[in-house]
């Protein structure tokens, strides 16, 4: 049972929502064509510096002194209402990460999925108002939403990191479910969330 805890809490860790940016990205650039991503070589890892500090390490300090000041109970957020805050940080800092990446005229493909990003956290802060979503699930969705769009549009095969990011939607739903974070329709319509809106999203935008 130990154990159990142990890796249920270990795939919450490491697919948190706040890491989704940084793992789709690290996704793109490891399966798909970088010339046709408009991803120059020479700013490849400095582009997954740059996402990974503006979509997580930014709004984790941010969220950790919300902590500190008792604004959050705790880092796992369990009461509903504990969560508008560090999603509407989430969102300032997710669409500052799409600003960025618009500036510099390159990877559409990971700005449009920041763009997805911020929009369902708009969407999950409003649902967080009255109903307690998977946030986990909202993420792991778009990221399979975003690689099923690409799957469809891009000459890239994307096919594997469409699986993948399914096994992980099944591994890490069920780790929420076994924490007894979430019921089992939140972590379903976090999901199909995620998924749709991010899917719908590319295939309007990409086509």
């Amino acid at each position: 049972m130990q154990t159990e805890t142990f890796t249920a809490k270990l795939f919450s860790v490491v697919f948190h929502p706040l890491l989704i940016p940084t793992w789709a990205y690290l996704g793109l650039i490891t399966q798909g064509n970088l010339i046709l991503l408009r991803i120059p070589f020479n700013l490849t890892w400095t582009l997954a510096g740059l996402i990974f500090m503006t979509s997580f390490l930014f709004p984790t300090l941010i969220i950790l002194l919300m902590l500190r000041f008792k604004m959050i109970s705790s880092l796992a957020m369990p009461l509903r209402s504990e969560r508008i805050g560090p999603l509407i940080v989430t969102a300032i800092f997710f669409f500052m990460t799409y600003y960025l990446l618009k500036q510099l005229q390159i990877a559409p493909i990971v700005y449009l999925y920041m763009l997805g990003a911020t929009l369902l956290t708009v969407v999950s802060s409003a649902i967080t108002l009255w109903w307690k979503i998977s946030l986990h699930m909202v993420g792991i969705g778009a990221l399979a939403g975003a690689y099923a769009g690409l799957s469809i549009l891009s000459p890239n095969n994307f096919s594997l990191l469409l699986v993948i990011s399914l096994l992980i939607a099944g591994l890490t739903g069920t780790a929420r479910l076994v924490l007894s974070a979430h019921k089992p329709a939140e972590v379903y319509v976090g999901f199909a969330t995620g998924a749709s809106l991010m899917f719908a999203l590319f295939m309007l935008v990409g086509t």
